[in-house]
C-alpha cells in the first residue's frame, strides 16, 4: 500500500502549478492507517488504531491556511499482542469506556526544509496538550506529479503518555509513543 507511492518532493507539491484556493480532501480509510510504536520491556512494539475519522483542508499556495483534524476511536486500539490490547483499552491507559476518542486539531502549519510542520492540540483522556507533527506528501505510483486529486500523506510525531494520565504499567511500558499516520487522501 504505502510502499507503492513515489516521492515527488513536498516542494513541488506546494510550489508547483497552483490550485486557486484551499482544497478539501477525504481520507481513503481502506488505504490508511494510524500506527504507534512504544517500548515494552526493552523491545519496540507496534500497535494501531484501525478506526478514525478526519478532514483535511490543504492550501498548496499558502501552507498556513491548511487544517487537519483527526478523531481516533480508542476502543479500536490494538496494542500489538492480546494482553497489551486489553491493557491499552483499560482504565490504566486509554480508559476507552470513559474516553472514547483521541482528538487532534491543527492550529497552524508551516513549511521548513521541505517538510510541513503542523502545530496543534491533542486531547487524550480529556487532557489537552500542544503537539507538533511533521507531514510529507507523495504522489501515488503512476500518477502525474502535477496531479493533486489523489495523494498520500505521512504524518508523524510523538507524545509522552504520562502527560495525559495514561500512566499504567510504568514498570513495563515506556513513556513515549511515536505516532505515524500513513494515509491516502482524495480531493473532494
Amino acid at each position: 500500500m504505502f510502499r507503492a507511492f513515489i516521492f515527488t518532493g513536498l516542494l513541488s507539491l506546494f510550489f508547483g502549478p497552483a490550485l486557486a484556493k484551499p482544497q478539501v480532501y477525504n481520507f481513503d480509510y481502506s488505504a490508511s492507517k494510524i500506527i504507534f510504536t512504544y517500548d515494552f520491556n526493552g523491545e519496540s512494539v507496534k500497535g494501531k488504531f484501525p478506526k478514525f475519522e478526519g478532514d483535511l483542508l490543504l492550501d498548496f499556495q499558502n501552507v498556513g491556511n491548511s487544517k487537519i483534524n483527526v478523531s481516533i476511536n480508542t476502543a479500536s486500539a490494538q496494542g500489538g499482542f492480546i494482553f497489551a490490547t486489553s491493557a491499552l483499552r483499560g482504565p490504566k491507559v486509554l480508559f476507552a469506556k470513559k474516553f472514547p476518542v483521541i482528538i487532534f486539531k491543527s492550529q497552524s502549519a508551516s513549511l521548513k526544509n521541505g517538510v510541513a510542520l503542523i502545530k496543534g492540540q491533542i486531547t487524550v483522556r480529556d487532557v489537552t496538550r500542544p503537539i507538533t507533527l511533521t507531514a510529507r506528501f507523495f504522489n501515488l505510483a503512476g500518477k502525474d506529479p502535477k496531479d493533486r486529486d489523489d495523494l498520500a500523506i505521512r504524518i508523524s510525531g510523538a507524545i509522552n503518555r504520562h502527560d495525559f494520565g495514561a500512566s499504567g504499567y510504568r514498570d513495563m511500558v515506556g513513556e513515549t509513543l511515536a505516532i505515524n499516520i500513513m494515509a491516502q487522501i482524495k480531493r473532494r
